[in-house]
């Protein structure tokens, strides 16, 4: 059955995974009432899937990844869906601000690097594939991110991300979906349109799922696997004969003092190759965000977290004389891109 492997697999070819893991509570019951059953298939059945995985990702043009929270619980931090007991076996972080990427993101910055995967589409807020290498440029963080305070999440999508998702969703023929529930929010459409999209005559190779869980797309995927994310990618990266990821810093050179000179970005924070802008980064540095829920809000520079990461205080004006403070992270990675001109735009500008 196509929800067991996928459409590409012919009936009969392999055995149906073994659930593994009894949960009858509602993996996400605010969205669908798919139990959070869980499923493994064979080593064997494993391995031969991820060749299969392996010719479609050749095969594409325009291969994207969509994440979710299950990416990340090798890092020690929680998703959603599990309900099992399994969550009590897991190791967590003290802080999800320092949690650091497990196999699954190097792979995926492997993945990229090398031209298999073009862009990847991350509902996590956490950073992780950016610590593992990943550029900037490359996710776009469509939920919040952590490190970037010109998107803070909340009840609103930032309007250039989702005009960026809705191109790719259209754009893509074939997608990764890695670790998430695919419970019907927006941002699913990078999985769903592909799907609805296959067709090896008009050559697009649609959806691939790597669960432990069923979801409601699993009867559209091109293929499905139940499998752990570390285990299915550090074989894929095998099967592609992916080069080990050399060490990444993600930290400035300590000459900069903090302060970056000749950014290619004007007044407002905006690429322009003929812009020369310097951005004060030290404490006490006076910043305003650009973007996002704090568009426009003033905030200083008050220090750095155990990463070299910046933290700023901001504040916002609610009206009728009152604000509101907000303590967020500016990754130091922002800079690393910036300085060559790598992201559309700056989460902060030096405010008037």
């Amino acid at each position: 059955m196509a929800r067991w492997h996928g459409k590409m697999v012919a009936a009969g070819q392999f055995p149906n995974p073994e659930r593994v893991v009894d949960c009858e509570a509602k993996a996400r019951p605010e969205y669908h009432d798919i139990p959070a059953h869980e499923y493994r298939d064979s080593p064997e059945v494993v391995k031969a899937k991820i060749k299969l995985l392996a010719q479609l990702i050749r095969q594409a043009e325009n291969c994207v990844a969509y994440t979710g929270a299950g990416l990340s619980v090798s890092s020690g931090l929680a998703d959603y869906a599990t309900k099992s007991s399994s969550v009590e076996q897991r190791q967590t972080v003290d802080s999800r601000y320092l949690a650091q990427p497990n196999v699954g993101h190097k792979v995926l910055a492997g993945l990229h690097e090398h031209g298999f995967v073009k862009r990847l589409f991350n509902q996590n807020h956490d950073g992780l594939l950016q610590k593992a290498g990943l550029p900037q440029g490359a996710v776009n963080e469509i939920h919040g991110a952590f490190f970037d305070p010109s998107n803070p999440g909340g009840f609103e999508l930032r309007g250039d991300l989702v005009e960026d998702m809705f191109q790719w969703a259209d754009r893509t023929d074939l997608c990764l979906a890695l670790g998430t529930s695919l419970s019907g929010l927006n941002a699913d459409r990078m999985a769903r349109n592909p799907a609805k999209k296959y067709s090896k005559q008009r050559g697009c190779l649609g959806l691939v799922i790597v669960a432990l869980q069923q979801t409601q797309l699993d009867e559209l995927a091109t293929l499905r696997i139940f499998a752990l994310l570390d285990d299915v990618l550090q074989l894929l990266a095998e099967e592609l004969q992916l080069p080990d990821a050399a060490p990444v810093s993600l930290t400035c050179s300590a000459d900069t003092s903090d302060v970056f000179i000749k950014l290619p970005y004007d007044c407002a924070g905006q690429f322009s190759p003929k812009a020369s802008s310097t951005l004060d980064l030290r404490l006490g540095a006076r910043i305003k965000v650009t973007n996002g829920n704090f568009a426009n809000c003033p905030g200083k520079v008050v220090g750095k977290n155990k990463e070299g990461h910046y933290l700023l205080k901001i504040t916002m004006d609610v009206g009728e004389g009152a604000c509101i403070e907000e303590d967020l992270l500016l990754a130091s990675w922002w800079l690393l891109e910036a300085k060559s001109g790598r992201i559309s735009a700056l989460p902060v500008v030096q405010a008037s």
